[in-house]
């Protein structure tokens, strides 16, 4: 790692609830088709947002409780934000901490219950939206309000619940990067964790909202440093699950450690940041393969379960002259702190192998990868997935209602 000498950069930090007041369905599980709108929260959801420079170099990372943010949403987000603050498009970067015990949002994973939302539902997830929106705004113009010199440092720690869902002993990224804000006196103003597993210690048994391990950690966080805001972020988590799960107390559990862990980085001297000095927004095309013809999708329609809800869904576009998309636009975001760390912002729900590739191919002791950014199209599998075959690869994108799978070709182009 390149020494730096500390430099101080405007900061800020700022923390909305986002918890919903109405009921609302959750997302997450299938099994919740049966269990109607969630009426209560088990813990409190929360829009985190960290704002860093000034002028022309602002830079803010926004981590929200919520299991899958649509392209629309950011992209209505960054409208404002370009509006009310002069925001570019590079320099905001969303993240979800994609807890699988958080309301539905417009436009998310659309075929998630395996069928249609009736229309109470509906109306109660777009009024959901509409208030989640305003939030995260508010948040964001509250955390560039709230900047004042600072010092800025990261380091990079380990946590060890993930496991590969896939395979018994299969890859995992057990890195925890970790970025600390504090006033020039010391004192803890904000923070910054990103670990690759997905929030699914809880099961859709649940039927109340809750931040999961992660949303744990950040409370966690923040009760120990009165004043202070934690945002957590995901990694390339997608095929890793938080190892034991299954209740509210794992939860508990897993974001303690992860909260300690933190809280032992921080406390040790750490590469000094300054403001990002460079970033890049850009989409790229991820092709599929042939898409299916109309016989297909009739043969495919009269089966059962969540293929034939979202192959009914297809072929009621084909009747109205819709045709599929050879191509999925993907964002892929970069923040450069001069020659100390680049981050990397990948949307979807990212495997693990192509963080472990980043690390390999560049150089991993300076390089952050998250996923869950900006835009949860649907799983983002590897050419070896994409081979494996199973959930990750294709049944998954029928709940987000792709029209088919991605061509392997898609991983040389991420």
């Amino acid at each position: 790692m390149v020494a730096a000498e500390v430099q101080t950069v405007m900061a800020g930090a700022a923390r909305g609830d986002v918890t919903p007041r109405a009921p609302v369905m959750l997302m997450g599980y299938a099994a919740r088709a049966s269990s109607g709108p969630s009426t209560n929260a088990a813990q409190r959801l929360h829009a985190r947002a960290l704002a860093l420079g000034e002028g022309e170099h602002t830079a803010v990372v926004v981590a929200v409780d919520q299991c899958i943010l649509p392209g629309a949403i950011t992209d209505e987000l960054r409208r404002r934000l370009r509006e009310k603050a002069g925001l570019g498009t590079a320099m905001v970067a969303f993240t979800v901490t994609h807890t699988h015990s958080a309301p539905c949002l417009t436009g998310a994973a659309p075929n998630i219950l395996g069928r249609s939302f009736t229309a109470a539902e509906q109306a109660g997830i777009d009024a959901y939206t509409r208030f989640f929106v305003d939030s995260v705004e508010r948040a964001v113009l509250e955390a560039l309000k709230d900047r004042r010199p600072s010092h800025v440092a990261w380091g990079q720690g380990r946590v060890g619940f993930a496991r590969n869902r896939r395979t018994a002993g299969g890859p995992v990224d057990h890195d925890l990067p970790v970025l600390r804000v504090t006033s020039p006196d010391g004192t803890l103003r904000a923070a910054w964790a990103n670990y690759a597993c997905h929030c699914t210690t809880m099961r859709g048994e649940l039927n109340a909202s809750h931040g999961d391990w992660a949303g744990v950690a950040a409370m966690d966080v923040e009760a120990s440093a009165p004043g202070a805001v934690a945002l957590v972020s995901i990694g390339c988590g997608a095929d890793a699950n938080p190892d034991p799960r299954g209740s509210v107390a794992l939860a508990e559990q897993h974001g303690r450690s992860l909260a300690a862990e933190m809280r032992r980085l921080m406390a040790l001297p750490l590469a000094p940041l300054g403001a990002v000095d460079a970033a890049t927004m850009e989409t790229v095309e991820l092709p599929f393969r042939r898409h299916f013809t109309r016989e297909e999708w009739e043969k495919r329609a009269a089966t059962p379960g969540i293929v034939g809800h979202h192959a009914r869904r297809w072929l009621e576009r084909i009747e109205r002259g819709e045709a599929p998309s050879p191509t999925l636009p993907y964002p892929v975001q970069t923040w450069a702190f001069s020659t100390n760390l680049a981050v990397v912002f990948l949307g979807g729900e990212v495997v693990v192998d192509y963080a472990l590739r980043l690390k390999h191919e560049l150089d991993g002791r300076r390089l952050w990868v998250t996923a869950y950014a900006n835009d949860v199209p649907g799983y983002i599998p590897s050419r070896r997935i994409l081979a494996e075959g199973g959930y990750e690869a294709e049944t998954s994108l029928w709940y987000y209602d792709r029209p088919q799978q991605f061509d392997p070709a898609m991983e040389e182009k991420v």
